[in-house]
Order: C-alpha cells, then sequence, then structure tokens
C-alpha cells in the first residue's frame, strides 16, 4: 500500500448547497441562451425581397424548362423535376467531375431567397456594386443570383465562365451563357456579363475536345459578349482583377459574389478549401498563398459570398436536398431563420454573476480572505 495519503481540497466558504445551485443554474443559463432565439432581423426586413427575388427565379426556371426539352429529352432519373436545369453525365463542352446531387439541390427557386439573405448581410442594397463570377457548372444558382441582384435593385459586373462539370450547364447550344440568353430576350433578367471565358483547367479549357471549345466559343459570340482568353492561370486572375477593376469607374464594391469552385476565383486544391461557403470576410492566411479571385476581394476589405459546398449549404438553411418535385416559393427554412438573442444572453449572463456574487457574499468569503491573509491559509483539507 501507497505509504501517502491522498489530500483534497475545498473552498471553505461555499457550502456545498451553493454550488450544486450555482452549476444547475449555469446549466439553465447555457440551454436557455442556446435555445431561446429571435428571428432573424435581416430576414425580416428583406423578407418581401426574398419572395420576389425567388418568384423570379421561378419565372426564369419555367422559360428554361421547353427550351431544354426541345433540344433532348429530359432524364427524370438524373433531373426528377424535369427542369432542364440538371445537365448531362459527359459531354462536348464538359469539363471534369461534378455532383450529380448538388446539382439537383440547386433545382429550388428558394436559393434566390438564400442569395438575397446573404447579399443582406454583406450590406448590399438597392443601387450598389457587386462584383459577380459565375460558372456554366450551376444554371439554377447562377439564376438564382442573378434573380437576387435584379430583386434587390444592385448593379452587377458580372464574369462568366461558358463550359461546365457534370450535370451542370454543358448541353451543347444550351450552356448558361445561352439560358441567361434568353432569360433577357424573355423579360425575365436584365443582367448580362461584360466578359466571359472558356472555364475549365487554368480558364482555358484544358482538356475540352477542340469541337467543345468551338461550340463553347460560338456560345459567347451569339450571346455577344466580351471574350477572356489567358495565356495561363496568372493572366486569367490578372485579366479579371483588371476587369473588375475598370467597370467599377471607381466605384467601392459592396460584395463580391460567386457561384462555383473555378481554380482562379478560389485557388487549387489545398487552397480553395479555405474559402468557406456563404458568407465571408476573412480567411486563413494560407489561403492568400495563391493570387484568387476570392482573396484579392478579401485583402480590400471586400466580403465575399461563395456558393459551393452546396448541400452543406442547403443544410443550413434550411433548403430540402435533391427535391424529387417542384418546391413551392416561400418554402424553406430560410424564411423563418433565427438568431442568437444577443440581449437575452447579456442578461443571463449579468443574473448568473449576480447570484454567484450573492452566494459568495453569504458565505462570508470576503470575510475568510481576510482571515485568510492574516493566518496565511486560505484552504482546509480534507483527508
Amino acid at each position: 500500500m501507497s505509504s501517502f495519503t491522498k489530500i483534497y481540497w475545498r473552498s471553505s466558504g461555499v457550502p456545498t448547497w451553493g454550488l450544486i445551485f450555482l452549476i444547475v443554474l449555469s446549466v439553465i443559463v447555457m440551454v436557455s441562451a442556446e435555445n431561446i432565439k429571435q428571428r432573424d432581423p435581416v430576414v425580416d426586413d428583406n423578407y418581401a425581397t426574398m419572395v420576389n427575388a425567388s418568384k423570379i427565379m421561378r419565372e426564369g426556371m419555367q422559360v428554361l424548362k421547353p427550351l431544354r426539352a426541345k433540344l433532348a429529352p429530359i432524364n427524370p432519373e438524373f433531373d426528377p423535376q424535369r427542369s432542364g436545369m440538371v445537365g448531362l453525365e459527359n459531354s462536348i463542352v464538359t469539363t471534369n467531375h461534378g455532383s450529380r446531387e448538388s446539382k439537383q439541390t440547386t433545382v429550388n427557386p428558394n436559393w434566390a431567397a438564400v442569395a438575397v439573405k446573404l447579399m443582406a448581410d454583406a450590406g448590399v442594397q438597392e443601387g450598389d456594386l457587386v462584383a459577380v463570377t459565375v460558372s456554366g457548372s450551376f444554371p439554377a444558382m447562377n439564376l438564382a443570383v442573378y434573380s437576387a441582384i435584379e430583386a434587390m435593385g444592385a448593379e452587377a459586373i458580372i464574369i462568366a465562365s461558358a463550359s461546365s462539370s457534370q450535370w451542370g450547364g454543358n448541353v451543347p447550344n444550351f450552356l448558361w451563357l445561352d439560358m441567361e440568353r434568353e432569360l433577357r430576350e424573355a423579360g425575365v433578367l436584365s443582367s448580362k456579363p461584360v466578359y466571359a471565358s472558356i472555364g475549365g483547367i487554368e480558364d482555358r479549357g484544358i482538356g475540352i475536345p477542340e469541337e467543345g471549345i468551338t461550340s463553347i466559343r460560338n456560345t459567347i459570340e451569339r450571346a455577344g459578349i466580351n471574350f477572356i482568353d489567358p495565356a495561363s492561370y496568372q493572366e486569367a486572375v490578372a485579366d479579371r482583377i483588371a476587369i473588375f477593376r475598370e467597370y467599377s469607374a471607381d466605384r467601392q464594391y459592396k460584395a463580391f459574389i460567386n457561384v462555383g469552385g473555378g481554380a482562379t476565383i478560389v485557388g487549387p486544391p489545398g487552397i480553395d478549401d479555405m474559402f468557406k461557403s456563404g458568407l465571408q470576410r476573412d480567411a486563413p492566411s494560407r489561403a492568400f498563398a495563391v493570387d484568387t479571385m476570392m482573396g484579392y476581394f478579401l485583402q480590400e476589405d471586400i466580403p465575399g459570398i461563395h456558393f459551393s459546398g452546396i448541400k452543406d449549404m442547403a443544410t443550413r438553411h434550411g433548403l430540402p436536398l435533391m427535391p424529387q418535385e417542384v418546391v413551392p416559393v416561400g418554402n424553406g427554412g430560410i424564411y423563418s431563420a433565427t438568431v442568437y438573442n444577443r440581449w437575452l444572453a447579456l442578461g443571463l449572463g449579468l443574473g448568473l454573476f449576480a447570484m454567484t456574487w450573492l452566494i459568495v457574499r453569504s458565505a462570508r468569503i470576503t470575510s475568510l480572505w481576510r482571515r485568510t491573509g492574516e493566518s496565511g491559509k486560505s484552504t482546509k483539507p480534507m483527508v
């Protein structure tokens, strides 16, 4: 047996019942602060705009559906809603692998409400200037962002990438730039990119067959959009920065909005995951090791909104994953979003502090400390 005696120490002032009471009270305060929330004031202030944006997106989807069906039959196995917003597994204009589930999840007009909410969180108001980059890989999400811009009355400078990953806007002659052109002609949208690139690896379509490159360039020409043809990754980033600077006319961008995971926007693998999905105002230092568009705007103290990691974003904003049927406007947790009640949390915290002080005072801790100063002993052993 050990010859040592174990000694435990306990404050000699606060009684056991007081300690138990404070522990229970602390748990109650923590649970209350976590669960008693208030409706998000940004949603309250922008509710009508969110609904209007979703209606614009719904109208756009209704315009595009029959146009897509004319080109090729829509397979309900891949596009359960027969929306025409989910593309093909492969085509001559396809860049790389893409998640079918993510593309299916974007077929929901209420994503436009999410875009309004995030833009409002970033401080965007009517008449403000925003910089936008979109990828052909997520046509439905592009439509959501365009619809939000229309509903909010913001002014957008847009640069697009024309090609697409799997299951996106990769139907030849019906790329995203074809879709948005049709929507402008139908009067649904007014926004139009100022420049467009091939997209894909290094923003130059490396790996896309020559037939596909020709098809993409024809799409850009049909849309009447200026063409970016960079010689390298670095040049692709520099071109975009120069374009955004030129078209701002010395006005300050209120936010940078991106759809998709293009390398020129968020960097190559290993860097791209440094930028989180949704709204962000900063990123880890490693994110700035390579020049990117998102990094550029964040370093300019301009908030970034990144539509990537779609399924995680859907869960955060209360939207369904891979909806099998048409989702009505106004359906989703985004319309009833809540935030922590900071005033309640502050009040509960102050109440806990006050109760702790009262118990300590009632136990005459102050007197005990005074005696301790005289005797040099602050605790008593319990064997």
